[in-house]
């Protein structure tokens, strides 16, 4: 009697187990996914244009968004397609090949964000020490070894699982390798919390905390001098967007990150519990969410990503001060050269060249010419023209 009473009630709670999967892994997570492969996709395509390529911080982003997209690729076709259409022979047959690809962009992932809270912790924090590492060349460099670490860091989870026939049906079981005490104990103990939880945790949360704590007393400072100005808006947002990111991937993987060291150190038998069971499927839809928010923070805290968005998707123009840094514009003729900025200090300073060096300065006062209009602008003659106004540089972050 108390066997059949048991019985019955683990067909139950395998059943509830199996909708409450289907809903959150299945729905849930198969929607998010589609909208974060499209996002990170568009993402891709941005960052990948001629004026975007050329920051360090976008090529790790563009990097990040296609580790992301990866990852999104792996969730939709072990949980997504497994969960919605129960379809457990596709599963059988993908997840020997899928599960450690998957598990190396998951780390790639984590580094990749890892490396962005670095690279804003030494432009912030280290701007003239840090500089000789920050180049396109050294972001690229430092993307091709954190994807050669995690690749060569998860070549033995290649060989943990592996498929057994019994009884006609096909089962996917831990290997020998797996189950062997020193692969568990190396493996998925030590070198887990060490590589994947210690270090980069430690490495985000530390950066996050001098940046915030650099960007308040600058921001301070600032505030008593009173010279905030559109390019130091323009940074801080950039500023907001990567902590941003961060503070997503903190609250989306910390929830993981506690499921796996429970997982490395009791082992499979953790997965027998239906609440555990329960408690991973909510961590796989906040990973998804986490890979998914790349292109939605971009669009919400970079302007000038709006604008390179808007000229892919609808054809508009880019503005004409847009390849610029600070919003300086350079308007060239065969004579005279143009050059204005949007910067506090100097955009009421046009200044002139033509043959000579003719100069002028124009009052705060003066209205804004248009683009047109001083390449029109005749240069009446050099006495006319009163020298420059010194004006002094204002360190700003970028």
């Amino acid at each position: 009697m108390n066997n059949s009473s048991s019985t019955s009630t683990n067909l139950i709670s395998e059943q509830r187990l199996g909708e409450f999967k289907r809903i959150i892994e299945g729905y849930l997570l198969s929607i998010v996914c589609i909208c974060g492969l499209l996002g990170n996709a568009l993402t891709c395509v941005i960052l990948s244009s001629r004026v975007m390529r050329t920051s360090t911080t976008n090529i790790y982003i563009f990097a990040l968004s296609c580790a992301s997209s990866c990852v999104l690729i792996g969730f939709l076709l072990t949980h997504g397609i497994r969960s919605t259409f129960q379809a457990e022979t596709f599963y059988l047959h993908i997840f020997t090949r899928i599960f450690p690809i998957h598990l190396t962009c998951i780390l790639i992932q984590i580094y990749l964000t890892a490396t962005v809270a670095l690279d804003r912790f030494i432009l912030i924090c280290l701007p003239f020490r840090g500089q000789k590492w920050r180049s396109p060349r050294h972001a690229i460099f430092v993307v091709l070894c954190v994807t050669l670490f995690c690749v060569v860091y998860c070549i033995p989870f290649w060989f943990e699982y592996t498929l057994v026939k019994t009884n006609n049906s096909t089962k996917i079981k831990i290997s020998t390798i797996g189950a062997h005490p020193i692969f568990r104990l190396v493996m998925r103990k030590y070198l887990y919390f060490v590589f994947v939880f210690l270090i980069p945790l430690s490495t985000i949360i530390l950066c996050k905390t001098m940046i915030i704590k650099k960007l308040y007393a600058v921001r301070r400072r600032k505030r008593l001098l009173n010279s905030l100005s559109k390019q130091n808006r323009s940074s801080n947002a950039i500023n907001f967007l990567l902590l941003s990111i961060v503070f997503v991937f903190l609250l989306t993987q910390l929830p993981y990150f506690v499921f796996n060291v429970l997982y490395s150190w009791l082992g499979p038998q953790l997965m027998a519990n239906l609440l555990a069971r329960q408690y991973l499927s909510i961590n796989n839809l906040l990973s998804v969410l986490n890979a998914s928010s790349t292109f939605i923070l971009y669009a919400f805290f970079d302007r000038k990503f709006r604008q390179v968005g808007q000229h892919f998707l609808f054809c508009e123009p880019l503005p004409a001060s847009f390849d610029t840094p600070g919003g300086a514009t350079r308007v060239s003729n065969r004579n005279p050269s143009l050059f204005f900025s949007n910067s506090k200090s100097s955009r009421s300073s046009i200044h002139f060249f033509k043959n000579h060096r003719y100069s002028a300065t124009v009052n705060n006062n003066m209205r804004e010419l248009t683009k047109h209009e001083l390449i029109d602008a005749r240069l009446t003659s050099a006495n006319s023209v009163p020298l420059f106004d010194k004006i002094e540089p204002t360190a700003t972050i970028d």
